[in-house]
Order: structure tokens, then C-alpha cells, then sequence
């Protein structure tokens, strides 16, 4: 009798771990959590201890191969939150926080860095995705204001290869995280010689770029006291949503991603950057020359959570049968940027309202606008990114398990929207690339997918609504700018 083959798929998430076990038909096995907050402070600053991950990762690798022999696993994959940067010293050792995706600290070194890095076309991009918590904004930050932990500094990592880092000892990263860092330059393929000369950066503190399915090396068994020569290859990975669009095979379809933040992912050929969005060179191998488009609304379904435990203080899911009744009558609004914007408007202090409220509107219209205020968000920030866009939509992440999001998408945007009731999340992304590590292909998956197709009578009504919302955004935002301006 054949031994069945283990594939692992490790998540570094802004708040949990998640690690998925695949059999070698990729039929999900097993599947852990682990949650965890970052500090934050009044100021903006989001930080944490990068030993947390390591801890929790070792911690969900013994529980696994407690059930499952290792000598069975033949690869693990990474991915995880973009941006958050690691600091380590010339030992290869994290000497303060990590400085999170979402802190905001760096507003004023953004503007600096745009005032002095020469707009070149090897900077094009960087000027296009450069904002608060990108790597360059926060290493700037580290060399200003902390010049003595700068002195140390002796490598910049991303989450996930600082995790593979001491899972293997191998210092990388892949080019999805490189080139949304800002610190490189997509038309050489190399780390920015403007952004080192300008701001008289060491070269060697950057770790070598390589292809996401590539090997970086073997688990290093003793730290989970196993004494064993055996080999489990760990991959090089690469970034959450990337992860997330080779995990539902999609080559072409539109995504939203509905996780902490709301995502849209548009999967692009060769040389085509668009506009609007960050563009990142997917590379999961030599042959793979894609460009994905990736366009962030900060606050995605994180504000259900927030709606639901620091507002009405019960869970605002339970209320979706009565939410549902109302869908296309709700006239509240509400605007969904409690986290800033970096992608459309980029307002790093942008902040979210209500609109259009009566003595006559209760929790329900509230609760409804919060569900609908997000679809708005998506679909003006989806056109900008392309306008023609036309395409049936593929709803992932955990807002897609609600039952009326997919109603209000398909209805706001006048198209089909896909849900995969398989689970296929970031970490089994990770997973896939160890296997196509292995096979130099993918796995085929077995899908459930749902669909659910607009009404023409919600249509219209969701076509008019979105024209409110759009006015009721372009008057704050101006607002918001004339108050800034004037102060």
C-alpha cells in the first residue's frame, strides 16, 4: 500500500496564524489557527514581535506531526501579510518590532521620500505604490528617527521570510514582495539603485529575490526536537493574495477578497501595469511572467467586526435574514474608510460616516449601509483600476461566507459573483506552490462554487444608491482636503 504524501501551507495574517495539511490530491486533512495582536497605539503605530510567528508556526508544526508522520510531508509553502517589515541584526536576529502594513507613522517621511527620489522610469512604480508602511517608508523611518537600531541593521525581511528564515536559516524573498516594497525597481528586475544612491542605503541589507515555487532550503527538524536527517523542502512563498488567486486557479476572473482589509486582484499579461493599484510581479516561476494588479480598500470585512463588537455589541450576522428584507431600499449610507486610504483617494487619515440618516432609520438600515458601504467602496475602486471592466467576480476571504454580500455585490456591480464553498484560502495557495516545487505543476482542485446572479429591480436601485454614495464621497473627501489644506 502506496504512503499517502503531505503538502503544508503556512499564513502569516495581520492578527492569526492559519496552517492547512494537504493530502497529495490536495483533499485538506487538517487545519490550525492561532491568533495574536500587535501593539497599537494612539499615535498610529501597529507593531509586534516577530518571535510571535516563529512561536506559533513551531507550535502548529509539533501539533501536525503528532498526527501525521513527517517523513510524509514532502513540502511546505508560506505566504502572509505584504509589507510589514522585520528588522534584523548582523546575527540574523530581530532587534526591535516589526513595523506593521497598517502603521500609519510614516505620513511625513512618504512625503519626503517623494521630494527626493529623482522620477525616473525605474521609479515609475514605486512613486505609484509608495504609502504609509511600505518597507522603503519604514526603513526612512528606522534610519531617522532611530539611528542607533539603524547601525545594526543587518537584513530587511518581510513577515513570511522571516518566519521561513528560522525555519530553514535561508535568507530570500520572493519578487511579489520585493516589488511592492518600494524599494525595487520592476523594469531592471533588482533592487532600486535610486532609492540605495538617494538615500545612501547599504545594498547587502536587502536578501536575494527569487521565484515563489523555488526551495529555500529543508525544515530544520531539531527545533521541533526531532533528531532526523529526513529532508521536508520549504519553498520560497510569496504574498497573501497572490497566494489566494493560485489557491482558486484563477488566471483571468476578477477578484474581491474580503478579509482585514478588501481586496481587488486583477491577474494582467506581460507588461501590463495598470494605473491605479499596486502592481506586483508574480513570478511563482521562470516561465511565469504575470502582473497582479492589486487594489486595497483598507477596511474590508474587518468593519463587520467592528460594527459588530465596539457598535451594536452583538454579532451583526445574526441579524442577516431581517438585512436581507431591506436590500436596495436602504437610503443610509456609509462610508467605509476607517483605516485610511492608500490605494484610491491616498488619505492615510481618511475617516468613515454615516449619511442620509432620519428619525426614521433604526439598527437595521445602520447595519445594512455598513454591508453596502463596503460593495460601493470595492466597485469605485474596481473601475478605477479598470474601467472597462465587465467580467464575472470571484467573492473570497471570509466575508464570503455571509449570505447577503454576495447578494449586494452581484446586485451593486450588475454581475455574476462566484463563491467558492470549498475553502480556498492563502494557506492552501502556500501549499500548492510546494507541491508545483515538487511536480512543476499545479494540483487540479475539485470546486463547489455558488453563483448568484443580479436582479434587474435591485440593480437600478443599487445604480442609484451608488450614485449618492459617490457624491456623498467626493464632498468629504473634499472637505477632509480643504481642512488639511487650511490647517
Amino acid at each position: 500500500m502506496t504512503k499517502a504524501n503531505y503538502f503544508i501551507g503556512i499564513d502569516i495574517g495581520t492578527s492569526s496564524i492559519k496552517t492547512a495539511v494537504y493530502s497529495d490530491n490536495f483533499t485538506l486533512i487538517e487545519e490550525y489557527s492561532s491568533s495574536y495582536e500587535y501593539v497599537s497605539t494612539m499615535d498610529g503605530w501597529m507593531e509586534i514581535d516577530p518571535i510571535i510567528w516563529s512561536t506559533q508556526v513551531l507550535e502548529q508544526l509539533s501539533q501536525i506531526f503528532e498526527s501525521i508522520p513527517y517523513q510524509q510531508v514532502k513540502g511546505i509553502g508560506l505566504t502572509g501579510q505584504m509589507h510589514t517589515t522585520v528588522f534584523l541584526d548582523q546575527a540574523n536576529q530581530p532587534f526591535r518590532p516589526a513595523i506593521m502594513w497598517n502603521d500609519k507613522r510614516t505620513l511625513d517621511i512618504v512625503e519626503e521620500i517623494k521630494m527626493k527620489l529623482p522620477r525616473v522610469k525605474q521609479t515609475e512604480n514605486i512613486f505609484s505604490i509608495l504609502s504609509t508602511g511600505s518597507p522603503l517608508a519604514n526603513l526612512i523611518w528606522l534610519k531617522a528617527h532611530e539611528p542607533e537600531n539603524y547601525q545594526k541593521l543587518g537584513k530587511l525581511l518581510i513577515a513570511k521570510d522571516y518566519v521561513r528564515y528560522v525555519l530553514t536559516g535561508e535568507l530570500a524573498t520572493d519578487y511579489c514582495d520585493a516589488s511592492t516594497s518600494s524599494l525595487y525597481d520592476v523594469v531592471s528586475e533588482q533592487w532600486s539603485t535610486e532609492v540605495i544612491n538617494t538615500f545612501e542605503l547599504l545594498s547587502e541589507i536587502f536578501p536575494e529575490v527569487k521565484f515563489a515555487s523555488d526551495s529555500a532550503g529543508n525544515l530544520d527538524l531539531s527545533l521541533l526536537g526531532i533528531e532526523s536527517e529526513a529532508a521536508i523542502p520549504v519553498v520560497i512563498g510569496t504574498g497573501d493574495n497572490v497566494a489566494s488567486a493560485i489557491a482558486n486557479q484563477n488566471q483571468d476572473q476578477p477578484i474581491i477578497s474580503l478579509g482585514t482589509s478588501g481586496v481587488v486582484i486583477l491577474t494582467n499579461q506581460k507588461d501590463q501595469w495598470l494605473n491605479t493599484g499596486k502592481n506586483i510581479l508574480a513570478k511563482i516561476s521562470a516561465e511565469d511572467q504575470r502582473v497582479i494588479t492589486q487594489g486595497a480598500l483598507q477596511s474590508g470585512a474587518k468593519v463587520i467586526d467592528w460594527w459588530s463588537r465596539k457598535i451594536i455589541q452583538q454579532d451583526v450576522t445574526q441579524l442577516e435574514d431581517q438585512l436581507e428584507q431591506q436590500l436596495g431600499e436602504n437610503q443610509v449610507l456609509f462610508f467605509p474608510y476607517l483605516n485610511g486610504d492608500k490605494t484610491l483617494f491616498k488619505e492615510s487619515e481618511l475617516c468613515g460616516a454615516f449619511y442620509g440618516i432620519t428619525l426614521n432609520h433604526d439598527q437595521i438600515n445602520f447595519s445594512l449601509a455598513v454591508y453596502e458601504g463596503v460593495a460601493f467602496a470595492m466597485k469605485r475602486l474596481m473601475q478605477q483600476m479598470q474601467p472597462d471592466q465587465k467580467r464575472d467576480i470571484l467573492l473570497i476571504g471570509g466575508g464570503a461566507k455571509s449570505k447577503i454580500w454576495p447578494q449586494i455585490f452581484a446586485n451593486v456591480f450588475n454581475t455574476t459573483v462566484t463563491v467558492n464553498q470549498t475553502s480556498r484560502e492563502a494557506s492552501c495557495g502556500a501549499a500548492m506552490l510546494a507541491y508545483y516545487n515538487l511536480f512543476n505543476e499545479f494540483p487540479v482542485l475539485e470546486n463547489e462554487l455558488r453563483e448568484t446572479i443580479p436582479e434587474e429591480t435591485l440593480v437600478k436601485k443599487y445604480q442609484k444608491n451608488y450614485r449618492a454614495f459617490i457624491s456623498f464621497s467626493d464632498a468629504l473627501i473634499k472637505k477632509e482636503r480643504r481642512e488639511r489644506y487650511e490647517a
